[in-house]
Formats: C-alpha cells, sequence, structure tokens
C-alpha cells in the first residue's frame, strides 16, 4: 500500500488520482496503523512551512522518521520537499527560523529579486536540468507553485537543478529513500507521470 500522508495540507486530491493510475492502493490517511504498514509514503500538499511543521508535529513525524530509517521509500512533493530540509524563514510572523525535519541538508528560503518584472510566487511551467544523467523527463518542464527554494544543499542529493531569474536552486532531491520535488509531478503531464510511475516501480 502506498500512503499518502493527511497531515492537513491542501492540493491532495491530484496526487492520490495520479498514483492510482500506476497503483491499485493508495491511501490518503492520518492513521497510524496505515502509515506505519505502508510500502511507500508520500509527503505532499501547498502551504505554509509552520503549518506543516506543527501539523507534523507528534506521531506523524515519529512515522515518518521511523520509516525514513527503515529505508522505506518517501516521496515529498512541493511543501512536503521543503519540510525535508534544515529550516525556513517561512515562519507565522516570529522572529527566527523554523525547523524543518533535518532529513535532508540544506535551508528552505524565500525569492528575493531586484527585478520587478520577476513575480513571486514563481509559478507555471520552468524547466528541469538533470545533474549526472538520469531518465530524459529529468530535462522536461514541469509545473511549479512556490515562493521559497532550499539553499545551499548538498550536491550529493541534487538530482536536478531549476534557474527562475538569477535563482538557480535544487528542483529535485534524492537521499538514500528519498525522492523530493519542489514542483508536482501529478500536475506536469507526461513527464511528471512517468516521474511518478518510475517511482512507484521501485517500491
Amino acid at each position: 500500500m502506498i500512503a499518502v500522508l493527511d497531515y492537513g495540507m491542501g492540493n491532495i486530491h491530484s496526487i492520490v488520482k495520479a498514483l492510482r493510475l500506476f497503483h491499485d492502493d493508495v491511501q490518503f490517511t492520518a492513521d497510524a496503523n496505515a502509515l506505519k504498514s505502508c510500502r511507500a509514503l508520500v509527503l505532499p500538499g501547498d502551504g505554509h512551512f509552520t503549518a506543516a511543521m506543527n501539523h507534523l508535529r507528534g506521531y506523524r513525524e515519529e512515522i515518518l522518521r521511523e520509516h525514513v530509517a527503515q529505508n522505506k521509500p518517501l516521496l515529498g512533493i512541493c511543501i512536503g520537499f521543503q519540510v525535508l530540509f534544515d529550516n525556513s524563514d517561512e515562519t507565522d510572523g516570529a522572529p527566527g527560523l523554523v525547523p524543518g525535519l533535518g532529513l535532508v541538508k540544506g535551508e528552505v528560503r524565500r525569492f528575493r529579486f531586484d527585478d520587478p518584472a520577476l513575480r513571486v510566487p514563481h509559478m507555471g511551467w520552468n524547466t528541469l536540468t538533470s545533474v549526472g544523467g538520469g531518465p530524459d523527463y529529468l530535462n522536461h518542464s514541469m509545473y511549479f507553485i512556490h515562493s521559497y527554494r532550499p539553499q545551499n544543499t548538498d550536491p550529493a542529493d541534487t538530482v536536478t537543478t531549476t534557474q527562475y531569474g538569477s535563482d538557480r536552486f535544487a528542483s529535485t532531491v534524492r537521499k538514500g529513500s528519498i525522492l523530493a520535488t519542489q514542483y508536482h509531478p501529478e500536475k506536469s503531464d507526461a513527464a511528471g507521470l512517468r516521474l511518478l510511475k518510475d517511482w512507484v516501480t521501485t517500491i
């Protein structure tokens, strides 16, 4: 069973629907027993970093960490990508930084441009650039919607990068059993679905 973690973040329906194209048993759940017994876990969603971490704290975080420690596949998407890093400056107004899960090296920071023509959020189609080869869909365009991106990531974890204005950031990372994307593969037409299909075949 593939478990899509219910932790209060939005934009869930499309990833569940996409995964069901490639696997018969996909459950959107917060049930602890289901999460513990799943073969693979998906951490999806859109939203605010602080809210995401607040919703993860407790048994969800414990199960997620145990899942990774057991080297079971984890797929993070959008905010589920960002919370894997060390911290973020997307706070709820309080000074300082919000700790992330720290499962992947890097800090999540807001885009800041001097050029007023560069809108934030970064929204729409943009191109992936594969680092070190890989499937051809890793050089296709994918669909992004985000105002924050990781910095100071480990090059060894970086699968693809993406350029937005003067900023080049890690857009796909892999570390051990973790695969995570800043973009939404479930909204990225054929290339995104190929990524999901390839991930499902590995579980």
